[in-house]
């Protein structure tokens, strides 16, 4: 799974929020707001491909928590993602 490539992670005051880029034109139909710890996450994850270990051993470096809590934040985070169809899937 990877990101779209088409979504752009913006601040805007305090606030992350993804929203659909095409063209050099933002797309406001639909806009997903992030907290700080996702937009993260987020940013990790446009770097490259990882997997679900990869990306919990990275958030448990930066975040005082443990490797159990991370990979279960992590599935939760990806899946809420999927969801809305922010990732796709790689070949």
């Amino acid at each position: 799974m990877r990101v779209r490539n088409d979504l752009k992670l913006r601040k805007i005051g305090n606030k992350y929020v993804l929203v659909e880029v095409c063209d050099r034109h933002a797309n406001l139909t639909d806009v997903f707001t992030l907290n700080a710890t996702a937009a993260c996450l987020w940013q990790r994850m446009c770097e490259g491909n990882f997997t679900d270990q990869e990306l919990a051993e990275w958030v448990c470096e930066r975040f005082e928590v443990n490797i159990d809590t991370a990979l279960a934040d992590i599935g939760r985070q990806l899946d809420e993602w999927k969801g809305y169809n922010l990732l796709v899937q790689d070949r």
